[in-house]
């Protein structure tokens, strides 16, 4: 994007004359500069204060959760086409069934809790031998 630095004036009696340092470029710019991309953002209208907001919100039902609505011709598009939602569903069915057989083990894992890593008498012992105050062999585990 480049802006003229001079004004444009409706006679030529009124016209600016651009500046100096614009006048003097050897490069032949005729005083134009180059300029950052301007991002313009409109002003957000104000919030209703009379609009209905609802308190309650509903889940679905058991209709509406098992109705799946068949998509337009634009997400079919961003989906890749018909074939590719038609493999995409079959891997689906294919990795259910996998998840079936006999051994299956799911791939998370549940944590585990473990015991504490030293016992009393175990954490007494290992500040004692970090401190250096006793020999190792003569503590007792």
């Amino acid at each position: 994007m480049a802006v003229s630095s001079g004004c444009i004036a409706p006679s030529a009696a009124g016209a600016r004359q651009p500046p100096a340092d614009a006048r003097d470029r050897s490069d032949g710019s005729g005083g134009e500069v180059e300029l950052a991309p301007v991002r313009v953002v409109a002003p957000r209208p104000p919030a209703d204060p009379f609009a209905f907001r609802n308190p309650v919100e509903v889940g679905g039902t058991v209709f509406s959760r098992r109705w799946d609505e068949s998509p337009s011709l634009e997400e079919v598009g961003m989906r890749g086409g018909y074939v590719q939602m038609a493999v995409n569903r079959g891997l689906g069915a294919v990795a259910k069934g996998v998840r079936r057989l006999p051994g299956w083990q799911d791939q998370v894992v549940a944590a585990e809790v473990r015991p504490p890593p030293l016992e009393h008498d175990h954490a007494e012992r290992a500040r004692r031998l970090y401190e250096g105050g006793a020999d190792p062999s003569a503590t007792t585990p």
